[in-house]
């Protein structure tokens, strides 16, 4: 190993030490609001060094975290180690970004659930007494589908944050990675489009007839990320014309329209309509 890449690891070390003794000396401010800036020193480190230094510079991580932190803080901090290391992996092997955003959703879903149900037994919290009013509102949702939607949704939200500033880093510090594909290159396909309506139907008929819960709540989660898809696709379909039609304010409107509760149904429709028409397969 090079000393330029011993003397970075230790600098990437030493950020990560100052960001655990401010959390600690701030009330875990960052684990608490801001934990995925643990995963910026490894991601950055292991994009650049490759994943040998990185796995070492990770494992004195995970060792230092034992001298400022608590329990909760061993938790966040390994967690964030962990999606750091396989992002910079992913970006050093200039693997696909749709994969690499994928594995940080996936670890970072496990970690969200894995959080929610260990915090709820260590602090005797009973969850379902906090989901009384969420089922007067949407009656008809499971409470474990509830549980794992929401941890689906923040492990999202925080993912697409974590790649949007890892993407944005790559590029300002010069680091090697894949070349970024265009927006015309996240389209739907007709496959897509007919199993959304396999399992809308599934789901509607299901809610009177499926008497095993378990099953009941596997698809109230598979009709809601398929809503999800449909959302994300339409948003990409009206980003696009956006684009081309050299209209700024309108692909703003079309990421913040699809957060919007009943607009973003249009939203919905719009992306079902690009997978089984096939809308964006000659030009918009």
């Amino acid at each position: 190993m090079k000393t330029s890449t011993l003397t970075q690891g230790a600098f990437c070390l030493s950020v990560y030490g100052v960001l655990l003794l401010f959390n600690q000396q701030n009330g875990l401010l960052l684990e608490s609001m801001l934990n995925w800036v643990f995963i910026i020193p490894i991601m950055i480190f292991t994009a650049k060094a490759g994943p040998y230094p990185g796995a070492i510079t990770g494992l004195s991580m995970a060792i230092l975290s034992f001298l400022f932190g608590t329990f909760t803080t061993w938790f966040y901090s390994w967690s964030a180690i962990l999606i750091g290391f396989f992002y910079g992996v992913g970006v050093y092997n200039k693997i696909s970004h749709s994969i690499n955003f994928l594995i940080a959703l996936g670890i970072t879903l496990i970690s969200y659930v894995f959080m929610i149900y260990l915090w709820a037994g260590i602090f005797g919290m009973d969850l379902s007494v906090d989901f009384v009013w969420i089922s007067r509102l949407i009656p008809f949702l499971d409470f474990q589908a509830f549980c794992f939607l929401f941890a689906l949704f923040i492990s999202f939200v925080q993912t697409l944050c974590i790649h949007m500033l890892g993407l944005l880093l790559c590029v300002r510090l010069k680091i090697p990675m894949r070349k970024l594909g265009s927006l015309r290159s996240i389209c739907g396909s007709k496959p897509i489009g007919i199993g959304s309506l396999l399992i809308a139907v599934f789901f509607f008929f299901g809610q009177n007839v499926i008497e095993y819960s378990i099953w009941l709540s596997a698809i109230q989660i598979l009709f809601f990320i398929d809503l999800g898809v449909l959302d994300f696709l339409g948003t990409v379909y009206l980003m696009e014309y956006g684009i081309i039609h050299r209209i700024p304010k309108f692909t703003i409107l079309a990421v913040l329209g699809a957060f919007i509760p009943i607009l973003n149904i249009f939203w919905m429709l719009l992306g079902l309509s690009d997978c089984l028409l096939e809308l964006r397969k000659d030009k918009i």
